[in-house]
This record gives structure tokens, C-alpha cells and sequence, in this order.
């Protein structure tokens, strides 16, 4: 019995000791480590590049104001070859893991009463998105607009001569987002997938 009880304390011990670990494994990487292909142009701007698919985010204004409901993300996109990027393959990753995707259309016009002053606030940290990759052609998406200020974007394409540009915005289920770094992933129609660090203080 004895020996019983000191292997099941041994056992404890190492599986104790290879949690401990890895936790320190885990502690020890670093942002651009858990986000392969990604680089930092500024405080609040972020660039994720390979063969396929090149997105830039910036978030200048959210990454120090987010204790309300809406988080925005100004992104620019384009593609090496004809990619379609659809609105529900955009989604952001909370800290713990939990998916959240864009907010409707619906969502956003009815709550512009909040949505106003969050634009007017963020006009001084504007970051001129579109100007980080440079194209032939460039468009704005629209996947959100104001009351009666246009059609809604459902989608847009990409490639190697094309880019597309335009404001991402997110809901918080909770109404705020708790500092930490979130995970802005979005995935071509080819399945290419793009993550980006987005981190809020």
C-alpha cells in the first residue's frame, strides 16, 4: 500500500513538473512566435505576408478605447492569385478561444447611436490602410455603411492586381473587450488563411 502511495506521489510530482513546463514554455514565446508571417508597423499596425495572401490591420483608436460595445479594425487585403473573401470568413478570436464574428449589418445601423461618435472619435488615429499595399486597382469594401449611405458589400475579390480595403467592426457580446491579445483571422476562398495579432491594452 505504501509503495502504491509513494508511485501515485511520483506520478504527481513529473505530471506536475511537465505541466509547470510547459507553462513556462508557453510564457517564454513571444507575440510574433504564436503568429507565424507577421510584422508590426507601429504601435497599433500589424502585416501578415506569404506566398498567397497579404492582410494589414490597424487599430490604433481600439487598441486603447474598447470599454464600449464596438471594436473597430481598418484592413486592406489583396492576394498573389483570384481569391474571394466573403464577410462570415472573417472572424476575430478572443484570448480564451472563443470565436466572434463580424457584426450584421443590422446590428451596426440600429446601435448608430453609438457607432457616430466612436467614428468621429477614431478620425484622428486613421491610419491610410489602403496605402500599405500598392496596386493597380483599389477599392473600398463596404461590409458595414450608415443609414441610408449605400449598398452593403457581401463579399469582395482580390489579386495580384487588385486590392480591397475597408473598416472591420466586432460586438461585444459583453460590452467591452478585455485587454489581452486577440486573433484576426481571415480565410480566403481557397481555405489560405491569414492570423494577425491584435492587441488591446
Amino acid at each position: 500500500m505504501r509503495k502504491n502511495l509513494y508511485s501515485f506521489a511520483a506520478t504527481i510530482l513529473l505530471a506536475g513538473t511537465v505541466s509547470t513546463g510547459l507553462a513556462i514554455q508557453r510564457d517564454t514565446r513571444t507575440t510574433r512566435e504564436l503568429f507565424p508571417n507577421t510584422e508590426d508597423h507601429g504601435r497599433a499596425a500589424v502585416e501578415y505576408l506569404d506566398d498567397q495572401l497579404q492582410v494589414v490591420a490597424a487599430y490604433y483608436y481600439s487598441q486603447r478605447n474598447h470599454d464600449s460595445r464596438w471594436l473597430l479594425i481598418e484592413t486592406a487585403i489583396t492576394s498573389s492569385d483570384a481569391m474571394t473573401i466573403e464577410r462570415n470568413n472573417i472572424k476575430l478570436v478572443r484570448p480564451d478561444g472563443r470565436e466572434i464574428s463580424l457584426a450584421s449589418q443590422r446590428a451596426f445601423a440600429r446601435d448608430h447611436q453609438r457607432i457616430r461618435p466612436l467614428l468621429q472619435a477614431a478620425t484622428t488615429t486613421r491610419h491610410g490602410i489602403g496605402a500599405y499595399i500598392v496596386r493597380q486597382r483599389a477599392r473600398r469594401f463596404r461590409f458595414f455603411v450608415q443609414p441610408f449611405d449605400g449598398i452593403v458589400d457581401t463579399l469582395f475579390d482580390t489579386d495580384q492586381h487588385r486590392v480591397a480595403w475597408g473598416d472591420l467592426f466586432f460586438s461585444s457580446p459583453t460590452g467591452r473587450w478585455d485587454p489581452g491579445t486577440y486573433s484576426l483571422v481571415v480565410t480566403g476562398g481557397n481555405g489560405r488563411q491569414a492570423v494577425l495579432p491584435i492587441d488591446l491594452e
